[in-house]
């Protein structure tokens, strides 16, 4: 089977049960294979997602960032060994942090968006560069800089305000003006949550079916995680990233050179289905995205969701696998079978013998409900769906993402044993909490 017929089916396959929230971009030898969207760009006003429509990026932004601070080098307007003091006078400890160390994460600055407050209060107020800087510059440092990796969006944000301080210009015409433009990036750009967006998706997350993800003012997140754009317009800035159209082959090589582990400037660099790749991922109120690049096979994955438990990192991979000739599996056909002892499975099951670690097996209006933590611990619900039975074992699927509950019965048919599987396939022994 030829690799495009192998990606349809994984397409098809997934897309029918509703697998897929977002736009998927996939170029192989510099042909695009795939340029689609899935799912609703908003759910309100019943608007598809389409190859066009654009998408909050996250932390993708830093690879932009990067590009800024390296383009500002080589136009010597600084140096990326220059200590950020020099830009920033105030700054404690402006004279141990270098540029480059915030670029690669090894600044040791404490990461603002891991404070305690900021999920549940300071997401959602708006800020200045200047107001947010102060908020992290007199916390102690968490390593000393250069030492250790420690991922920290508050070092981007120095960054941007060193682009901003050297340039003369906005983050935001910056960005427009030296990138974007010069590359026909018409639909990518800074959102600062104010101005409309033509074209922009809402962000969505899910409890038994979609709802608004908490509310996150865009004032600030800017050169860390505050960019738009759209599968194409990535594609774009792939194909000048592979070429020396933006910055010198010496600093471009700099630049995609990992310092400490995997984390190089905006990029991470890893080993992935046995090849090496470029690679970032980004998340930010309702949307996640993911890019892999594997340069010296001429692959190209894109994709960019609304949905934020839609695993965008997992199914990527899982598209480059496919690529690359190796087998994956392909999710059960969400077609629903009768069943009717669903209060006898309803209940809450322990993950292993963590009681920390539990889902929940709940009935809504007759229809069963598995509720499970995801990323940063928040609990999403999704409706169960009977797709086989028999005398040894029920098995459920769920909607919107790709898992399983599988209940195995003795001979005499008690529930013997309950296995759950993820959507990275993982398999988990659960017990009902007696």
């Amino acid at each position: 089977m030829i690799v495009e017929d192998r990606i349809s089916n994984w397409v098809e396959s997934y897309d029918r049960n509703g697998y897929l929230n977002g736009s998927i971009l996939i170029s192989y030898n510099e042909e695009i294979l795939l340029n689609k969207g899935f799912g609703m760009a908003n759910w309100e006003h019943n608007v598809p997602n389409l190859p066009t429509t654009k998408f909050r990026i996250g932390s993708l932004t830093k690879s932009f960032t990067a590009m800024c601070i390296f383009q500002l080098h080589e136009k010597q307007k600084l140096n990326i060994n220059d200590y950020v003091g020099k830009y920033l006078p105030n700054y404690p400890n402006g004279d141990q942090i270098t540029i480059y160390h915030c670029l690669t994460n090894s600044s040791g600055i404490p990461n603002y968006t891991s404070f305690p407050d900021f999920w549940p209060r300071t997401m959602r107020l708006p800020s200045t560069l200047n107001q947010l800087i102060d908020s992290f510059k007199e916390r102690e440092l968490d390593f000393e800089p250069g030492s250790k990796f420690g991922y920290s969006n508050s070092g981007y944000t120095l960054l941007t305000a060193i682009i901003e301080t050297v340039s003369g210009k906005s983050y935001t015409d910056y960005i427009q003006k030296q990138i974007c433009h010069p590359l026909g990036m018409y639909n990518t750009g800074c959102d600062d949550g104010i101005k409309v967006v033509p074209g922009l998706a809402s962000g969505y997350s899910f409890w038994e079916g979609p709802i608004h993800s908490p509310y996150a003012d865009m004032s600030f997140p800017l050169g860390a995680y505050g960019l738009y754009s759209t599968t194409e317009d990535l594609y774009i800035w792939d194909k000048a990233l592979r070429s020396s159209e933006m910055l010198s082959k010496e600093l471009k090589q700099k630049m995609f050179t990992p310092n400490l582990g995997s984390y190089a400037c905006g990029w991470m660099i890893a080993e992935m289905v046995d090849r090496s790749c470029v690679h970032h991922y980004g998340d930010i109120s309702g949307f996640s995205s993911e890019v892999l690049g594997f340069v010296d096979d001429q692959v190209t994955i894109i994709f960019l969701s609304n949905m934020n438990v839609t695993p965008v990192t997992h199914l990527s991979q899982e598209i480059a696998k496919i690529i690359f000739g190796e087998n994956v599996s392909l999710p059960f056909p969400a077609v629903p079978i009768p069943f009717a002892n669903i209060k006898y499975i309803e209940g809450a099951y322990l993950i292993g013998n963590d009681e920390d670690k539990f889902l929940g097996i709940s009935v809504t209006n007759e229809e069963l409900y598995l509720t499970v933590p995801k990323m940063y611990g928040a609990m999403y619900k999704f409706k169960l769906v009977p797709v086989s039975h028999d005398a040894i074992k029920t098995t459920f699927v769920t909607e919107l993402i790709s898992e399983q509950v599988i209940f195995y019965y003795s001979p005499s048919g008690e529930i013997e044993s309950v296995q759950y599987i993820d959507y990275y396939g993982k398999r988990y022994s659960v017990n009902k909490k007696r």
